[in-house]
């Protein structure tokens, strides 16, 4: 399902990402429903794994500026393709690691989405480290991760992993499944 492009992280096929498919196994509205009476038309925000854009082009009908942020070069280039096929001209792609994102000013973000990315990196400190830095005082993010049960994998984030990571945020809702643990988090300022 994957392939890994550098010793340190995992990059997922742009084709399995954008396949029809997906949102049979993972239904957009079912994740967009944890967060989206937070979403404000007038917000910025940060895409963060965003893949060939499978939840960019939604988030951008909805808020006023959407930073679509993926270190895989081949997902941004499709990301590009579908914005201009859409005629989107509020999202703003970088190809770019999770954990530096430094063509964002501190503290400028309204929302960061960040669904399963932290599972794709090694870097689990630094990517959170970031979305600190980039969020506005009181700004919010959703973050998820996958639950691995059989299969443990370096870049997997345990349970006490994930509770560090929510112990750095006031936590607005969270949940979890058989497959992932989410949560709304908001920046404590």
């Amino acid at each position: 399902m994957y392939t890994l492009m550098s010793k340190n992280d995992r990059y997922i096929n742009p084709l399995v990402l954008d396949n029809p498919l997906r949102s049979l196994v993972s239904p957009p509205n079912r994740i967009l429903s944890r967060f989206m009476k937070y979403l404000k038309e007038d917000y910025t925000v940060v895409d963060l794994g965003c893949g060939p854009g499978f939840f960019t082009t939604i988030l951008a009908r909805i808020v006023k500026t959407v930073y679509a942020v993926d270190p895989d070069e081949r997902a941004i280039r499709r990301l590009k393709e579908k914005v201009q096929k859409l005629s989107l001209n509020n999202v703003i792609p970088y190809v770019a690691p999770a954990q530096k994102l430094e063509f964002i000013k501190d503290k400028s973000i309204d929302f960061v989405f960040s669904n399963l990315m932290l599972c794709c990196t090694s870097d689990h400190n630094g990517s959170i480290k970031e979305i600190k830095r980039i969020l506005k005082d009181n700004g919010l993010a959703y973050i998820s991760v996958t639950r691995s049960f059989l299969i443990k994998d370096k870049m997997d984030v345990s349970g006490d992993e994930w509770k560090k990571i929510l112990g750095q945020f006031k936590i607005i809702r969270e949940g979890k499944n058989l497959m992932e643990r989410w949560a709304v988090v908001q920046q404590i300022s």
